[in-house]
């Protein structure tokens, strides 16, 4: 942890830097400056300086980040078989984190997070969106139909502005929906920038959660790897970025580790309900749950877990029918359009339904291999299932690298677990081509493909190193 200060100060630099250059913006986008919360789309040429602002923030923080977890990642053995599961009642946690290794982390997280707060800017408007269906569930209308919305206010304005009308439906669910009414509910009297900023504030102290959170969901680990999953989440700085936006996938990830402490204290069956809840949030939910029964080990252990599942599943199935419903009678204003992923990047060469084809081959072929692995109790299949989703998801954005964090580090001191972590951090690419204007093929392309190449590049030096 020596180095973890520089997590905070990469984005305090960062913000700094955003801060001096923002006045300079053309007069152009002076109605996006004149937002509640300053999103930067399509800013062009200044749209880069802000980008390099981040980008820079990252790097800097990334440094700290990866130090920490270097040397949490030396193994005290090159055999795989003493990295293997142990999640059982029968063998609950008996090596805990130390308590000021967690509280540490906790601290560099929440500063690291208000210094993100402090960035001027943002590159993401889902923090509007959130807002946009709070506020019509408040006013009794249906966040999941595709409709033109007649509600008016100043935050509405500017939900509107940010999204046109009508609004995407919302795809997140009941749960979230009913957080962000009440979200809504109690802060718009302060304003239309205040429930934004609750939305913020609300993801950057769930992230800090993470951290005991995490200490206690990876209780069946080495210390070592205990270690690695308080700092890998709390600390990783696209992480914390994605936090300090608002999104709502730290929330899932909060919950999902919840529901894996649990398990890990010997509570099996209501530890794997809480995780299927999780998907009340977000749909992604219900793939932790799917995989919760090939982590643990021990048949009973097992049964009891798939049988949690399923009864979350149902809970999760008949609370969120209604919004199912709506959401398949608007699906014809929808439209599948892979962006800045994989399956983009194979269209040039292979054309579009060669290049979904051969996606979805690659995503299936890491998922049977990744659950072959984990049956045999080899943590590396963790990496494998996050590398498959993260292949299958038809536009990867930053915030999605949440989902695949706690994969990672539950295949820690292997190269695929790095190779993961690699990923999450070169995601940060993203945000190139919305906040530059620059959509071109080739860019798209670079976007798709660099943080798949960090992850490659990671997983060879190092798998090259062991060997050696």
């Amino acid at each position: 942890m020596r180095l973890a200060f520089l997590v905070p100060l990469g984005f305090a630099a960062g913000a700094i830097l955003c801060r001096l250059l923002l006045p300079q913006a053309p007069a152009t986008f002076a109605i996006d400056r004149a937002q509640p919360l300053v999103v930067v789309t399509y800013w062009g040429n200044f749209g880069s300086l802000m980008f390099l602002a981040l980008l820079g923030a990252i790097a800097i923080a990334s440094v700290g980040y990866i130090a920490g977890l270097v040397k949490l990642g030396r193994p005290s053995t090159t055999r795989i078989e003493d990295a293997l599961l142990r999640m059982t009642p029968e063998k609950p946690a008996t090596t805990p984190v130390k308590p000021t290794t967690t509280i540490m982390t906790m601290i560099y997280s929440a500063l690291a997070c208000g210094a993100a707060l402090f960035f001027p800017v943002v590159f993401s408007s889902d923090a509007y969106a959130y807002a946009g269906y709070g506020l019509m569930a408040l006013h009794g209308l249906n966040p999941y139909a595709h409709a033109a919305v007649t509600l008016r206010g100043p935050l509405m304005d500017a939900v509107l502005w940010q999204w046109g009308n009508p609004p995407p439906a919302c795809v997140y669910g009941p749960a979230f929906v009913w957080f962000a009414q009440a979200v809504v509910a109690i802060f718009i009297g302060f304003g239309p920038a205040a429930p934004l900023w609750a939305f913020r504030i609300g993801a950057c102290a769930a992230l800090v959660l993470c951290a005991p959170l995490a200490d206690a969901a990876f209780g069946p680990f080495s210390s070592r790897t205990r270690a690695a999953a308080v700092a890998g989440i709390a600390l990783n700085p696209v992480a914390i970025w994605s936090a300090a936006e608002g999104h709502n996938d730290v929330y899932l990830i909060a919950i999902v580790l919840a529901g894996f402490a649990l398990i890990a204290r010997a509570r099996p069956f209501s530890g794997a309900v809480v995780v299927a809840l999780s998907a009340l949030v977000k749909a992604p939910g219900l793939l932790a749950a799917a995989a919760a029964p090939l982590i643990a080990a021990g048949r009973r252990t097992r049964f009891r877990i798939l049988i949690g599942v399923l009864v979350g599943f149902d809970v999760v199935g008949f609370v969120s029918w209604p919004a199912l419903v709506q959401l398949a009678r608007g699906a014809r204003h929808g439209a599948y359009f892979p962006q800045f992923s994989l399956q983009y990047a194979l269209e040039a060469a292979f054309g579009a339904s060669a290049a979904l084809a051969l996606t979805a081959a690659l995503a299936a072929t890491l998922v049977v291999a990744g659950c072959v692995l984990l049956w045999k109790k080899n943590r590396s299949g963790a990496a494998l299932l996050a590398l498959a989703l993260w292949i299958a998801i038809p536009n990867p954005y930053p915030w999605y690298a949440l989902w695949i964090l706690p994969a990672a580090l539950i295949a820690w001191e292997t190269p695929a677990a790095w190779a993961i972590v690699a990923l999450t951090l070169g995601s940060a690419v993203r945000y190139l081509p919305d906040s530059t204007t620059d959509v071109s093929r080739a860019t798209g392309i670079f976007v798709a493909l660099a943080p798949l190449a960090a992850a490659a590049i990671t997983f060879m030096n190092i798998g090259a190193t062991r060997r050696s």
